[in-house]
């Protein structure tokens, strides 16, 4: 009887440890991956910008994230019933997009693949836009963003 015990304790040992090394090989899998895709610039990775978000002049607890070649801000501005997310270009183009329902976990840094990013017209729903933006009424400065929205509200973000 204690053999039995101590052999089916040996296997249980040997199922755990095949266990964990097939996760850890998982992890490492996934890890390579991401890091594959981010150097080929198959990935963008947005992190969060310290900063303040204006909505008609009132300052909201908004958030914003860039990516790491900082030219592409996403906008998160906290004023309705839930939280609504722009992809402002900084760079050449005159672009604001609306994310629709999708928007960023405040602190965390997000990877966004090329292939399908949450912002763009092929992926937003244009019935779940809550506030559309502008993009004709974009200005950019060196620190900030600024653009109307189609109810009129003004957007302001700084960094």
């Amino acid at each position: 009887m204690i053999m039995v015990s101590v052999s089916r304790r040996n296997d249980m040992k040997r199922v755990f440890r095949i266990l964990c090394s097939a996760v850890f090989a998982v992890i490492l899998l996934f890890a390579g991956a991401m890091a594959y895709s981010t150097a080929k610039g198959y990935m963008r990775w947005y992190f969060r910008v310290n900063g303040y978000i204006t909505v008609d002049g009132h300052t909201t607890t908004g958030y914003m994230h860039a990516n790491t070649q900082r030219t592409l801000l996403m906008v998160t501005r906290t004023d309705g019933s839930r939280p609504e997310s722009y992809l402002v270009y900084l760079r050449d183009e005159s672009v604001v997009l609306d994310c629709g329902e999708w928007h960023p976990v405040r602190l965390l840094p997000f990877p966004v693949g090329h292939v399908s990013p949450p912002c763009s017209a092929f992926t937003v729903d244009s019935e779940k836009v809550v506030d559309a933006p502008v993009p004709k009424t974009l200005v950019r400065e060196r620190r900030s963003v600024e653009f109307l929205t189609a109810s009129g509200k003004r957007v302001k973000a700084e960094w």
